[in-house]
């Protein structure tokens, strides 16, 4: 048994050099920490190092392109299920051009708990092995849930949650989170922007089910939120306390949601979005594709 496993690690190292004089791949996350249920973004990075054009393409039913992912368990790590498979495009890549591609690993793997996990991708190449990428380290955190409620959507019962996270030791995040117990399902998880500490939010839902948020993220700074049933955010305001009165949110008599007080900036001013890389497009919680960068 053991002639026979020397043999096969052997059998995938040969064919692994055999196969990267055509072609490297690297894989790695733009950070090390993530929120439990967040998107989990990996850059892979495929070169042509040959001297010839390549086509890298689906064969007889199989990704050219595909995934192992692990999470440590006590000594070992042990490999984590894809719950889904992943379709990608064929790939064209001149003698000598690289190109990365951005492939969320969420819904692929669904980390579904907090721990320290691997991530690796592998590049298929018939006929001539597998090229496997240098493992890349991450870890997957709960983070501190500072709200959460029930409330009916599409005729069943939701559960939103507004979770602190710091994914950097100097700044703390606020994620929307929209899940379906019954149903296993997460709707949403997404980053609406920094929060100040020790600060709870103020949270209403209006007749049509949407969920409206106000958070401080700075001194006398507060974000306003509202987010369709299904946690997509439709709109982000900011407003500043004025003649120190802050921002409130208030109920009208007809249920209907308005910021209160506060001064909110000039919306025609151009600024920074709060939001930028965080909001998650519906279409991200099915594995379509991954985005390519040159």
């Amino acid at each position: 048994m053991r002639q026979l496993a020397i043999g096969g690690v052997l059998w995938l190292f040969l064919a692994g050099v055999y196969a990267s004089a055509q072609v490297q791949v690297s894989a790695q996350t733009q950070r090390s920490e993530f929120l439990l249920f967040e998107r989990v973004d990996l850059l892979v990075t495929v070169e042509n190092v040959g001297d010839t054009d390549l086509v890298l393409d689906n064969y007889d039913g199989q990704p050219w392109l595909s995934f192992l992912v692990s999470r440590h368990s006590q000594q070992n790590y042990l490999p984590v299920r894809p719950e889904r498979p992943a379709t990608f495009s064929p790939l064209t890549l001149k003698a000598g051009e690289s190109k990365t591609l951005r492939v969320n690993l969420t819904p692929l793997f669904s980390f579904r708990q907090e721990g320290e996990y691997r991530a690796n991708a592998v590049i298929d190449l018939p006929g001539q092995g597998q090229i496997i990428s240098e493992n890349t380290a991450f870890n997957v955190q709960k983070g501190q849930t500072v709200w959460s409620q029930a409330h009916m959507a599409s005729g069943a019962q939701r559960v939103y949650s507004l979770v602190r996270f710091s994914p950097a030791g100097d700044r703390t995040l606020l994620y929307l989170r929209v899940e379906s117990p019954t149903e296993n399902l997460v709707y949403a998880n997404i980053g609406l922007g920094e929060v100040a500490a020790f600060i709870d939010p103020e949270v209403f839902f209006d007749p049509q089910g949407n969920i409206h948020i106000l958070h401080p993220f700075a001194m006398g700074n507060y974000l306003y939120t509202r987010a369709d049933p299904d946690g997509k955010i439709e709109h982000q305001a900011v407003f500043r306390t004025y003649r120190e009165i802050p921002p409130v949110l208030r109920k009208t008599d007809d249920g209907n949601v308005v910021v209160v007080g506060g001064l909110e900036e000039n919306p025609n001013e151009p600024r920074e979005k709060l939001s930028d890389g965080q909001i998650a497009k519906k279409s991200d919680s099915t594995p379509a594709g991954p985005d390519t960068m040159q």
